[in-house]
């Protein structure tokens, strides 16, 4: 990784969404927080993040083991949470992220999101934050019925469907499963260091900051 060569030639981005674009952790470990207790538990949310840089399904299911709930149950309880979180919006987007796509829209490249959330939850905070116009396409955990990354199965679909070859795109995450999903697709990938999460991963190029990264587009 060499993090100070641009990213010319570089015109499609593949962009994750919960700590990549939207600053969504907090709130995730605080409905599963607010879940858990309903049942008279709770966690550290230190040990929750770490569990769920694989999955959020990962770490609900532990805690349930852990004390003895139905994964069921636990499950339902959260959805209600997260469903309401949802409804009202409280993630926002991170620091510079419209200026990124703005800049790589007028050097004539696109943008698309792969996430493991719904698509049309992430739509929705889209189209609050004005942002829905930058992305050419929108793929969630239930489009086409494609694996969860680190499968580079929707990203393989997406450039197919665009005429996009590897060499011109970057899948752009803060965990490892985006950017396996990036490599596996022969893509350049891109870290994102979100700050709760305690991840230095292999890449083409690593930012802590979309100021950083509008220095490297060309």
């Amino acid at each position: 990784m060499d993090s100070n060569h641009t990213m010319r030639g570089i015109k499609h981005f593949f962009w994750d969404f919960d700590g990549t674009l939207f600053d969504t952790y907090p709130i995730i470990i605080e409905d599963l927080r607010l879940s858990l207790k309903e049942f008279g538990f709770d966690c550290d949310p230190e040990d929750a993040m770490r569990l769920m840089l694989d999955s959020i399904p990962v770490a609900r299911n532990h805690y349930a083991d852990r004390f003895g709930i139905l994964r069921d149950d636990l499950t339902a309880v959260y959805s209600r949470y997260h469903a309401l979180s949802v409804g009202e919006r409280r993630s926002e987007p991170f620091v510079g992220l419209r200026e990124v796509l703005e800049r790589i829209q007028s050097i004539g490249g696109s943008n698309y999101i792969f996430t493991n959330r719904k698509a049309s939850e992430t739509c929705v905070y889209l189209e609050k934050y004005g942002l829905s116009h930058y992305f050419r396409a929108v793929m969630g955990s239930e489009s086409q019925g494609f694996a969860y990354k680190p499968s580079p199965n929707a990203l393989l679909y997406l450039m197919d469907q665009y005429g996009i070859e590897p060499t011109e795109a970057a899948m752009v995450g803060d965990r490892e499963c985006d950017l396996g999903s990036g490599r596996a697709a022969g893509m350049h990938t891109v870290h994102y260091v979100c700050s709760v999460v305690p991840e230095v991963l292999r890449c083409d190029w690593r930012i802590h900051s979309f100021s950083e990264m509008l220095t490297l587009l060309l």
